[in-house]
Formats: C-alpha cells, structure tokens, sequence
C-alpha cells in the first residue's frame, strides 16, 4: 500500500511541476547540442562525424521518429470507437 501511495505522490508532483520540468528539460536538449557544437572532434570514423552538433539532432530526430512509430502502432491496434463494444441490435442484457 505504501507503494501505491509514494506512486500516486510522486505522479502528483510530476504534474504539478510539469511546466517547470518541460523547460529544464528543454533547456538540457539546448545544453547538449551547444557543448556537441563546442566540443572539437578528435576522432571521426565517418564524414559526418565531424559536423557540429550532427549526434545530438540525430539522437532527437530518432526519437521523434520512434515516438511517431510507437503512437502509431499504439493508434493502430489498440485504439477502439467509443461503442465498439456495444452491438447496435442487442441492448443491455440480452444474450
């Protein structure tokens, strides 16, 4: 029960501080890119591994894109009408 409790807490906190927790998260995306742009590159195995801040728009771009294919599969086979269980000829009851 004590589980369930610090569950429902800590939920709570996440919504309460969304706003707060999407701008920190927000600003720590901008954080990485810069320091991937300042950062010099000692070592490329490919040509693109030599342009500025290409892994961390790579890495977003890739969750966007993994995101996008999880919601759609998710949209796709799970997903119901709101009466789509309910059969139009029986109602309530009927066998």
């Amino acid at each position: 029960m004590k589980l369930v409790n610090a569950t429902a807490s800590m939920l709570e906190a996440l919504v309460r501080y969304g706003r707060g927790l999407r701008l920190a998260m927000i600003a720590l995306m901008a954080l990485v890119v810069l320091l991937d742009i300042l950062k010099p590159s000692h070592y490329s195995r490919f040509p693109w591994d030599g342009v500025p801040g290409f892994t961390a728009v790579f890495a977003f771009l890739g969750a966007l894109l993994l995101i996008g294919v999880y919601k759609a599969i998710g949209f796709g086979l799970v997903y119901r009408r709101p009466d789509y269980y309910q059969d139009d000829n029986e109602g309530p009851g009927d066998g």
